[in-house]
């Protein structure tokens, strides 16, 4: 499962989501930034970036059996 997060400080704003759309209509109406989450089923869980609003948005996770990117 992945968590994307929204924030913004400036505006103590501060949210999150459980599909990227979502999250990226939330960062372009409240200027924030937006981070990935995945958390696997044991409750480990890896940072695995900024959300970017153009280009991909798929990631490599480092220290991990994944050999190809993906969401």
């Amino acid at each position: 499962m992945k968590i994307y997060t929204v924030i913004n400080r400036d505006e103590d704003y501060c949210e999150e989501f459980y599909d990227l759309p979502s999250a990226k209509k939330a960062m372009k109406e409240h200027n924030a930034k937006g981070y990935i989450t995945k958390v696997y089923a044991n409750g480990d869980w890896v940072n695995c970036g900024e959300i970017l609003l153009k280009g991909n948005n798929k990631t490599f996770v480092a220290n991990s059996k994944q050999i190809s990117k993906s969401y």
